[in-house]
């Protein structure tokens, strides 16, 4: 018989913020072709409407890539997640048997062993099962790592860890030509995307009496792919086609939140990739959703402060539910939904409702 299956503890790690304007100082400097890109890049900051960029970029060095400080390193976010999420003591390193990472860009060019393998030996993590390690599957690589650690704890007695990242900041690239057809859409994807990590705890039912308050026990996790290219990168430069807004919502629609039977009213907490606010603002439109302004609030509002991490994202919505005032309130009545999709495409949804203790 499979186990009830929890998330126990998120955990999220940022770099450094600069403010929108700082990145564009940074990226696009003055010295430039007489301020004109520097000038382009100023204006368009408010219409993509973010505050804060995260990074791990040393802005002494750029356009030269190097670390702001070692603590950014791949290695170190990812021991960081697994320490915090072990911190409290209720779960101990003996009973985590799995490890799941995903990301789509990092910094280092050590492969081998894989970080996935570096971070449970430098955790001392006793794994029962081979460490996993997914790379490339876009912005929904986050829920595609939580369901191999789901399915994990559904058939073992312990409990699995998830760690996803991404450092976008180090594949930026920005084009100065202003006149060049591609400036515009650079800038954009220059502009959008952010660094960040998330960790999370998944326990199977027989370490669930250890945690007090309500946790998520996930009912339903599914993936899936269509072939798609809107979102790709060329000339090592990340590209948006205009038509992702338009084609990546109905996909989504079609794959993921009919087959698990969502809908606005069976759900009271919404956790949705923030690829952008087009895309994100789509899901409000009763052809394909039908969310309303609430519902979408806290996918918003994490993107207008931060952009887009890419595989991380939606799990920085799921963590403000999971931290939420309310939380001992909550119970099976109350249900939850996370989405996330990207280059590829790949897609991603999890429901989930409160159990406690």
């Amino acid at each position: 018989m499979k186990n009830k299956v929890y998330i126990a503890e998120i955990t999220t790690i940022l770099p450094h913020l600069f403010s929108s304007s700082e990145v564009v100082d940074i990226l696009y400097p003055k010295s430039v072709d007489n301020g004109r890109p520097h000038r382009f890049a100023r204006r368009s900051v408010g219409a993509v409407g973010i505050t804060y960029r995260p990074t791990i970029l040393s802005q002494d060095a750029f356009p030269g890539r190097a670390l702001a400080t070692p603590e950014y390193h791949p290695l170190e976010w990812g021991s960081r997640a697994v320490e915090e999420l072990l911190k409290n003591g209720r779960v101990s390193r003996e009973d985590v048997g799995f490890l799941s990472i995903a990301y789509n860009i990092r910094c280092d060019k050590d492969v081998l062993p894989s970080l996935s393998s570096k971070i449970a030996s430098k955790c001392a993590l006793k794994l029962d099962y081979p460490p996993q390690e997914m790379a490339y599957l876009g912005c929904a690589a986050g829920l595609f790592s939580l369901e191999s650690s789901v399915k994990y704890c559904a058939e073992h007695n312990k409990a699995a860890i998830t760690f996803l990242f991404d450092q976008c900041s180090w594949i930026v690239n920005p084009t100065y030509d202003i006149d060049d057809p591609e400036f515009k859409e650079n800038l954009k994807t220059t502009l959008l995307f952010a660094d960040g990590a998330a960790g999370i705890l998944v326990i199977p039912e027989n370490l669930r009496d250890k945690f007090d308050l309500p946790l998520m026990e996930v009912d339903e996790i599914i993936t899936d792919f269509v072939a798609g290219g809107s979102l790709s990168m060329h000339e090592g430069k990340l590209v948006l086609e205009d038509n992702l807004k338009d084609t990546v919502p109905e996909i989504v629609r079609d794959r993921i939140i009919k087959p698990l039977g969502v809908t606005p009213e069976n759900i009271d907490e919404w956790s949705l990739h923030q690829g952008g606010m087009p895309i994100l603002m789509r899901f409000t439109e009763p052809e394909i959703l039908g969310l309303n302004d609430e519902q979408i609030s806290r996918s918003k509002s994490i993107f207008q402060k931060y952009g887009n991490f890419s595989s991380p994202s939606v799990m920085f919505v799921l963590e403000t539910w999971f931290k939420d005032a309310d939380r001992p309130l909550k119970d099976e009545k109350t249900r939850g939904c996370a989405i996330s999709f990207g280059a590829g495409y790949f897609m991603g949804g999890m429901t989930y409702h409160w159990s406690k203790k």
